[in-house]
C-alpha cells in the first residue's frame, strides 16, 4: 500500500518488484532503465528472505540488453524566448539538464510548479494540471506484457503472486498439475504501473489465489484494478509459505463449488489466546 498509495499529493511512481536475489540484477536495471527514460524516481521491493539469500549466478552478457542511452538537454532556447524546464515530450518527461549549464539556469524542488515554466505557482487549476500530468506519465510507461509462468493463458484456477514468494508458489504449481489440477502461475514484477494485458489475463481464469506474506495487499489492487474477485491467502507470522502450504490451498480451491475466502492458517500466526504479560 505505502509502494503504491502512500506519496503526499496523489504524485505516483512506479514500483518493481524482486522475486529472488538473482532477479535483483535485471530489476536494478529495469528500474534504471524506467528512471531515465521518464524522468521519475522508481521504487524496488525486497524482503528479508531475498536481501539474505544466496544462490549461485552468473554475470549475464551486457551486450544481450537493450541500450537505454540517456540524454542530456543542452539546446539553447531561441533569442529572445526562455528555456522552459517543464515543457513535456511524448512520454510526458522534462528535459533533463545538468546542473550549471550555460543559458539554461532553471529551479528544481518539490514545491508545485508552473507547467511549462516551472515557476513556483499555487493556484488549483496549475495543481489540478500538475497532478494530472504526473498520473499520466506514470500511467504511460511502456511496461512490458504479463506472462504466464507456470501453465497456460485461461484454465480453472491462477495463482497470482509478487516478491519472493516466487518459489513456493511455483513449486506448489508444478506439483499440482502433475497431479492432473488445472492450476496456472502468474508472477507479477511491474506492481505499478502494471502490465496492460494484466486485467484481461486474470480474467480468463474462474478463480484467483492471492498468497502474500501481507494482509492482503496485492489482491486488494487487483480488485480495484480489474474488479476480479481475487481470493487472498495470507500469512504475516514472519515466516515465508511453505510448498505444501501453497499446494494445500491450490487442492482445497479447487475441491470447492465457489470461490471462498480461504482463512489464514492459523497455525502460523500468533495464538488469539496470547495474553500480555
Amino acid at each position: 500500500y505505502q509502494a503504491v498509495y502512500g506519496r503526499n499529493g496523489d504524485a505516483p511512481m512506479p514500483v518493481i518488484a524482486s522475486r529472488s536475489a538473482a532477479d535483483c540484477f535485471d530489476v536494478a536495471i529495469e528500474a534504471v532503465r524506467i528512471a531515465v527514460q521518464y524522468m521519475t524516481p522508481v521504487m524496488i521491493l525486497t524482503d528479508g528472505y531475498i536481501a539474505n539469500a544466496a544462490e549461485p549466478w552468473k554475470v549475464p552478457d551486457m551486450s544481450t540488453y537493450k541500450p537505454f542511452p540517456v540524454k542530456h538537454h543542452t539546446e539553447l532556447p531561441a533569442e529572445g524566448e526562455k528555456f522552459l524546464p517543464y515543457s513535456r515530450d511524448e512520454k510526458l518527461k522534462r528535459p533533463w539538464v545538468k546542473p550549471g549549464t550555460p543559458g539554461l539556469l532553471h529551479r528544481i524542488g518539490g514545491i508545485e510548479k508552473a507547467v511549462d515554466t516551472g515557476n513556483l505557482d499555487y493556484s488549483p487549476k496549475n495543481h489540478q494540471a500538475m497532478t494530472d500530468i504526473r498520473r499520466d506519465k506514470v500511467l504511460g510507461i511502456d511496461i512490458p506484457d504479463q506472462a504466464v509462468e507456470v501453465g497456460q493463458e485461461g484454465g480453472k484456477l491462477v495463482v497470482v503472486g509478487w516478491g519472493s514468494t516466487y518459489g513456493p508458489i511455483t513449486t506448489a504449481v508444478h506439483r499440482a498439475r502433475a497431479k492432473g489440477l488445472d492450476v496456472s502461475h502468474v508472477h507479477i514484477r511491474h506492481i505499478w504501473p502494471m502490465p496492460k494485458n494484466l486485467g484481461d489475463l486474470l480474467k480468463s481464469y474462474e478463480h484467483i489465489l492471492v498468497p502474500e506474506m501481507n494482509t492482503g495487499q496485492l489482491k486488494t489492487v487487483l480488485r480495484d484494478q480489474f474488479l476480479v474477485n481475487a481470493v487472498p491467502l495470507n500469512k504475516v507470522s514472519g515466516q515465508p509459505f511453505t510448498i505444501a502450504e501453497i499446494e494445500a490451498a491450490i487442492t482445497r480451491h479447487l475441491s470447492s463449488d465457489k470461490a471462498e475466502e480461504l482463512a489464514p492458517d492459523t497455525t502460523q500466526l500468533p495464538s488469539t489466546e496470547a495474553v500480555n504479560p
